[in-house]
């Protein structure tokens, strides 16, 4: 399996993700529950996305995948009835964001509803 980045979250090397970045944010939660505990391979588009070749930068493991709830302009909750907000500094540093205007500028036209925390470490929040 595998998992294509944007390249500002690869590290200088070209060889892992940025430091930091212990997870990531993505949509359909039930796909990646299926890859939980598996390795996947990182890759880039090396020109236009599925026009392009794929360039795999590092192999890592999925730890587990956390099902969590956005809701307007970024945020993000536990539970589905968003009583337990995630810190927006917490969640955008461990997703490789290096400011959380870049965080909110990415994820802030999301529409509402289920996402998921695909995890590369044991960390959950």
């Amino acid at each position: 399996m595998r998992m294509s980045f944007n390249g500002r979250f690869v590290n200088e090397a070209g060889t892992d993700l940025v430091s930091g970045k212990i997870h990531t944010l993505r949509q359909n939660f039930a796909y990646w529950k299926n890859f939980e505990g598996r390795d996947i391979k990182l890759f880039v588009w090396e020109g236009k996305p599925y026009r392009s070749s794929q360039k795999v930068f590092c192999i890592r493991h999925i730890f587990c995948v956390q099902k969590v709830w956005h809701k307007k302009a970024g945020h993000f909750y536990k539970d589905h009835g968003l009583d337990d907000p995630i810190s927006m500094c917490s969640l955008s540093y461990n997703d490789g964001f290096r400011g959380l205007i870049w965080f909110m500028d990415w994820f802030g036209d999301y529409p509402d509803g289920e996402m998921t925390i695909v995890h590369f470490t044991d960390f959950q929040y």
